[in-house]
């Protein structure tokens, strides 16, 4: 059958997911936030370039909100297993609205400079290493389990066209109200968010004990992925190609595509393509149940290589935006077959902790890639870099395809089953 077969019954069948309270509220404030957060990464990267055109100060503000979000994460995975999701949320979602709308003041008063809008956007990492844990793990509290893939591809398919119009309306917005306009009003969604999660009446997880100190719940959440190989394998494979390939082509890819005359309209045009491709990713996820998990994860993650490479042969929006459309399909049956899997793989109440090693061992070296692209672009130039790239990234994306574990791993039998024990090695 073909994916315009069944992706209309599909669709209208997971949709009726939006009539549950809960997982709409949390939908809507997504959807809501996301928005926002498509616009501010095309705003800050030219509001960065307009104040000094250094491209090590871009990879150094952007690296500054990742440095908190690695280093934080851990301690949001294990209050995310103790504290009332919904309310790390809406907190996180406050303090992100005050770090926006500051820098948004700084950027509209002509008085910003690199260091503040670098300490703010590590304020916006901190709060976001507490809510992305949280978020992860309260899905299955609000989900029926059989229907925790359809959930996921939902909420995908929001987050992403929340990425494919930001960018797109970013060009606008900073060529009509400037960097700092755009970025209030990522500010702005932020509070409409806290306002639809603030309504949230979440079940509370059942903990199987007394509630541990916190160094040994720490442990815990690493013992929930030391013993699954597979977990682990891929969490390191995650972390080196987002090191190789992702962080530094959010430098090099605004730097090469200046370097052929175009701004932040081509790069804005490029994640909005992106997402309109994890749309559709997440449209196929929607029905498509891969026997191998974590081999799919592998092969849709390597597809992130095309985009150095075809810069270094190319340097051409255009063709960069067919790469970006078919990664874009790709990593949307990632996101949604990765998440189901850890959401049927974890035990619910180590669910945040082991989200939180996801973003944190996934992160690890993201700010250094971020922060190395600058000056090595610089030393180097922007292509002979999209080359070491793309080249080292072939290497990261496929070892993992010779750990056994890594195939041997299949779906729970039944999406609904419980969640394996966490001494159980896969």
């Amino acid at each position: 059958m073909t994916p315009a077969a069944f992706i209309p019954a599909r669709l209208r069948d997971g949709a009726g997911l939006l009539r549950a309270r809960e997982f709409r509220n949390v939908f809507l404030a997504q959807s809501v936030s996301v928005f926002g957060d498509g616009i501010t990464p095309v705003a800050l990267t030219f509001a960065v370039l307009d104040l000094t055109g250094s491209g090590t100060d871009l990879g150094l503000v952007l690296a500054a909100q990742s440095i908190p979000l690695v280093g934080l994460a851990l301690v949001g995975g294990v209050w995310a297993d103790r504290l009332p999701r919904a309310a790390i949320m809406v907190t996180s979602d406050l303090i992100r609205a005050f770090a926006q709308i500051t820098g948004a003041t700084l950027l509209l008063t002509g008085a910003a400079q690199i260091w503040q809008l670098a300490l703010l956007a590590a304020l916006h990492g901190a709060a976001e290493a507490f809510f992305r844990p949280a978020a992860g793990a309260i899905l299955p509290q609000i989900v029926p389990a059989p229907r925790l893939q359809q959930a996921n591809a939902l909420m995908g398919m929001s987050d992403n066209f929340g990425w494919m119009v930001g960018p797109a309306m970013a060009g606008v917005l900073v060529g009509v109200i400037g960097p700092g306009g755009a970025i209030a009003v990522d500010g702005a969604t932020f509070l409409v968010s806290a306002a639809f999660l603030t309504t949230l009446h979440v079940p509370a997880v059942l903990r199987p004990g007394a509630a541990q100190g916190f160094l040994t719940e720490l442990r815990g959440g690493w013992q929930e992925v030391r013993s699954r190989t597979w977990l682990w394998v891929m969490l390191l494979r995650a972390c080196l190609v987002l090191f190789i390939v992702i962080a530094p082509f959010q430098v090099l890819g605004p730097l090469g595509l200046r370097e052929h005359g175009y701004g932040a309209a081509a790069w804005g045009w490029l994640q909005a393509v992106f997402a309109a491709g994890m749309i559709v990713g997440m449209l196929i996820a929607m029905r498509y149940r891969p026997r191998r998990p974590m081999v799919t994860v592998a092969l849709t993650g390597s597809t992130a290589i095309a985009a150095p490479l075809a810069m270094a042969v190319f340097g051409d929006p255009w063709v960069l935006g067919v790469v970006y459309g078919g990664r874009g399909i790709s990593v949307g049956i990632l996101v949604a077959v990765w998440n189901t899997t850890l959401q049927t793989k974890i035990p619910r109440e180590s669910l945040g902790r082991v989200t939180a090693w996801d973003w944190m061992s996934s992160l690890a070296l993201w700010p250094v890639g971020l922060a190395v692209a600058g000056p090595l672009a610089e030393a180097f130039g922007v292509v002979p870099m999209c080359w070491v790239s793309g080249i080292l990234g072939i290497f990261a994306s496929y070892w993992a395809l010779l750990v056994k574990d890594v195939w041997r791993l299949r779906p729970a039998a039944v999406l609904g089953g419980e969640p394996e024990p966490a001494s159980r090695s896969v």
